[in-house]
């Protein structure tokens, strides 16, 4: 009997046991996720600006790229877009700093045996972010690790590197605020062994290559996972859970040391021992009377196991129910996003740290208030009544909005808002989710313009000009009134380059983009291919005229004299027409087309305008 007794505690303790260390493994994955969401917001930030300054770079000139003067304003311009966890350097193709967003330190400093340079000088990571392993910083003696991106011309040649040093200590303050108790261990591991950063002993743990233990055992394997291990840092027994972010080389780590398991064990074989030794005196002082007694102590032992099982479920219960708690405390008090939570009413509850940091107000200021209260007047009431209807009926919204902020600038917000419902299936609290996108749509305009607009005169650029071109097509199509394409080359332009010289000519090159606009209707596309060759399309014609009279009002206002500043410029113009459908029917036929016409005008003496046909036979008009 006693055995048996002693072999059914010790399985409830074994089960016990199972399943405490289950719910740790539960733990430290949750842990692991809201890691990882960290994590990877700040390297998405840090890379929005690295893409920022690599497209401004591309289009500088090659003088300018080679300037660090220029470089020094260029990234110094942009230097609100940068925080304090990190700066951006630019390194020319020898390997040398020309300019930072922090000052002139590092500036001819050599990072030419850095492996994110050495990675950049081929062509394995062109369009791509390369992070690399943790190191000392040369100058600051930071303990960093480095983002970096290729810069090259439009035609690919190599500019240089420009790299973003993070500081390592940003993320061990946020691993260390995120600890709930001293048992966690939290770790962002490099893909190629190192540590970056660690909590606790983070001195001790920087740098220090984990390729050959058990971690990277289960990485081989699997890109997430769970082990249990014997820590190199800290010599303490943990379990591990991991997950290999994706698309970066970067791991994150979880760990448990679940001291609080092990000694919920010691206390329970303790006092297993103590009732079990009780229990065989009783059974051997009552044995002479057991036949009487047997029905009422079957009875007593069915409710003793009974109320100890009970007993066990209702302890599991309340530590996963802490533990869920803690860790949605955790993620609501630690997100990188914005969160607010408002009732049925609209009327705000509560935020988060995040949401106070990008709204300007304080939790005490905004309970009470309207949600709708902190958007910007660019938005009616209207807005605001579909959104809550959507809410209503789906149950969530996500979109757009402009926000205000306390100090009245406003800036434009992602936003996802989820209802909560209560036990009677009404909405009863509203949880939104906000983030600020106002850098990442700037950055995003800025590319599409510096992709498709001439960043001298402000003008369409080739890409933007076939985009044009095919649209009017269409047009003409539809509305079968003829179109016409008009090429402008500027005669004597690298005379007045070679003696006036290039900043002199970038400005008449301003002058006849404005001169042409001039010259033609609010409907109608100037744009420029590059050099001096500029491009106009005349939609929808009416009268044949039409094109005449805007070629010899082109040829006129290019022949007046050009003032450059205390200079004086004498050009002209030659000017090829090509007609839609009639001398192309696309639009790389009707370019050829135009082109073929201008390089008439110009052989026959340029200041004229030559009409290209189906045959080769052109016609002209002088300019006189």
């Amino acid at each position: 009997m006693a055995a048996l007794a002693i072999a059914v505690v010790i399985s409830q303790f074994r089960t016990a046991y199972l399943e405490r260390e289950l719910a740790v493994r539960t733990q430290t994955e949750h842990y692991v996720k809201a890691m990882e969401a960290h994590v990877l917001y700040s390297i998405q930030s840090v890379d929005l600006s690295l893409i920022s300054f690599a497209n401004a770079i591309k289009v500088l000139s090659a003088k300018q790229s080679r300037s660090p003067e220029t470089m020094t304003d260029l990234l110094s311009s942009r230097g609100a877009s940068v925080n304090s966890d990190y700066w951006i350097t630019f390194i020319d193709p020898k390997g040398n700093a020309i300019a930072t967003s922090i000052g002139n330190s590092v500036i001819g400093a050599s990072y030419a045996d850095r492996d994110y340079f050495k990675i950049h000088l081929g062509n394995s990571y062109k369009d791509k972010l390369f992070i690399g392993g943790p190191a000392v910083g040369k100058i600051s003696k930071k303990r960093l690790f480095f983002l970096s991106r290729r810069v090259e011309t439009a035609t690919g040649e190599f500019l240089g590197v420009v790299a973003a040093p993070v500081n390592v200590d940003r993320y061990v303050k946020v691993f260390e605020n995120s600890r709930f108790n001293a048992d966690i261990s939290i770790t962002l591991v490099h893909a190629g062994g190192k540590v970056i950063a660690r909590v606790p002993n983070f001195d001790q743990a920087f740098g220090r290559d984990l390729s050959g233990t058990a971690l990277f055992e289960g990485v081989r394997k699997a890109n997430a996972g769970t082990y249990k291990t014997h820590s190199v840092i800290d010599d303490l027994n943990r379990i591990f859970s991991y997950r290999v972010i994706d698309g970066l080389p970067l791991i994150i780590v979880v760990g448990s040391n679940d001291s609080e398991t092990n000694r919920l064990l010691q206390q329970n074989y303790l006092t297993a021992g103590a009732g079990l030794a009780i229990l065989l005196l009783l059974m051997i002082s009552a044995g002479h009377f057991s036949l009487r007694t047997y029905r009422r102590q079957e009875e007593r032992e069915l409710r003793y196991r009974t109320l100890y099982s009970a007993s066990r479920e209702m302890e599991r219960q309340l530590l996963v129910n802490e533990e869920s708690m803690k860790l949605a405390s955790l993620l609501f008090q630690n997100s990188g996003e914005g969160m607010m939570v408002v009732d049925a009413n609209g009327q705000i509850l509560t935020i988060n740290p995040a949401f106070s940091l990008l709204s300007g107000y304080t939790e005490k200021k905004l309970i009470g208030h309207r949600a709708y209260e902190l958007a910007s007047h660019r938005h009616d009431q209207e807005f605001f009544d579909d959104i809550f209807a959507c809410v209503r009926s789906t149950g969530h919204w996500n979109g757009e909005l402009w926000q205000q902020s306390k100090d009245g600038e406003e800036f434009l917000a992602s936003m996802v808002v989820n209802a909560v419902y209560d036990e009677q299936g009404n909405p009863f609290r509203y949880v939104a989710l906000l983030s600020d996108i106002t850098q990442k749509k700037a950055s995003e305009e800025l590319i599409w313009r510096q992709a498709n607009f001439d960043t001298l005169t402000g003008l369409p650029n080739r890409n933007m000009l076939y985009e044009h071109l095919r649209q009017e097509m269409k047009k003409t199509d539809r509305s079968q009134l003829p179109m016409a394409l008009v090429f402008v080359d500027l005669d004597y332009f690298k005379e007045i380059n070679d003696t006036l010289g290039h900043d002199k000519g970038d400005v008449l090159l301003k002058q006849v983009a404005n001169r042409l606009l001039s010259c033609v209707r609010t409907s109608d596309i100037v744009a420029r291919l590059g050099g001096d060759e500029f491009t106009v399309i005349l939609s929808e014609l009416r009268k044949p005229a039409d094109v005449e009279r805007t070629a010899q009002e082109i040829l006129k206002k290019m022949s007046t004299p050009f003032q450059l500043g205390e200079d004086i410029a004498h050009i002209s113009s030659s000017i090829g027409i090509a007609l839609y459908p009639h001398d192309g029917a696309d639009a790389d036929s009707l370019m050829k087309s135009a082109d073929k016409a201008m390089y008439g005008a110009k052989q026959k003496g340029r200041n004229r305008c030559n009409y290209a046909n189906s045959g080769e036979k052109t016609t002209e008009t002088v300019y006189k």
